[in-house]
């Protein structure tokens, strides 16, 4: 009698630990499900274009550096959630978990490989951001698995501080992050300046690589922009979006 009895207050502490543990994990998703985001956004009604030839969101841009001064981007997929400020603090993953005004952030910001110089002659620029559950970031990315929707999202935008450019897709593709002694393709080991062996290696690469044809390629010394994010299939595993600048 007495082992029953302590096999039912085992079971009874088991029971209730499975029922908090439950609990807690059901507050999470809710939390992060409803997480906000925050990020400036950009009214374009209330912006007074003092130059017609200047476009009003690079105006904004300008006057946003004055909150944070690690802006160097903006990026526009549209008819997405993806339109968000792009930051870059050379050697380190600041925004990786803070967002544009350096607050503590799960969803983090938009931000551009640690790696990278942002030299004028860079030829491909790497905007990693987060797969948020609630649809933000660059939840959106994953839809690109789809072939139907890359047939209506062909295309997206890069403001600098200057000027507005528009991005061709090239490639849609899976990956992951290796392990160092991998000798295998390594798509985030491609940044910055480039010669033209390997910008033509990184193109095969990445066309061998995706999902669905494109149509579309890239040849040296076209500007490449890679957006990469996180994708659940695979561990460490990532999806990444390519684009060529067509103007």
């Amino acid at each position: 009698m007495k082992e029953k009895e302590k096999n039912k207050r085992v079971l009874k502490i088991g029971m209730l630990l499975l029922f908090v543990f439950s609990f807690l994990f059901l507050g999470f998703l809710f939390w992060q499900r409803n997480l906000v985001v925050h990020q400036p956004k950009i009214e374009m009604q209330d912006i007074v274009l003092p130059d017609k030839e200047m476009d009003p969101k690079i105006l904004e841009m300008q006057k946003l550096l004055e909150e944070n001064g690690d802006l160097i981007g903006w990026l526009t997929i549209p008819n997405t959630k993806i339109d968000y400020p792009v930051l870059f603090t050379r050697g380190e993953d600041y925004y990786l978990r803070r967002d544009f005004y350096k607050e503590k952030s799960t969803a983090g910001s938009l931000y551009i490989d640690k790696h990278a110089d942002m030299a004028p002659r860079d030829i491909n620029i790497l905007i990693h951001g987060h797969n948020m559950n609630n649809g933000t970031m660059f939840h959106d990315l994953l839809n690109y698995k789809k072939k139907s929707f890359y047939e209506d999202h062909k295309t997206f935008f890069y403001y600098t501080l200057e000027e507005k450019e528009e991005y061709e897709i090239i490639a849609v593709f899976l990956s992951k992050v290796y392990n160092v002694q991998d000798e295998v393709f390594k798509y985030y080991q491609f940044y910055g300046e480039q010669d033209e062996e390997s910008y033509q290696e990184y193109i095969k690469n990445i066309t061998e690589l995706s999902l669905y044809s494109t149509g579309n390629s890239a040849t040296y010394p076209e500007k490449l922009i890679t957006l990469s994010t996180c994708e659940y299939s695979n561990k460490d595993g990532r999806l990444v979006v390519v684009g060529k600048r067509v103007s």
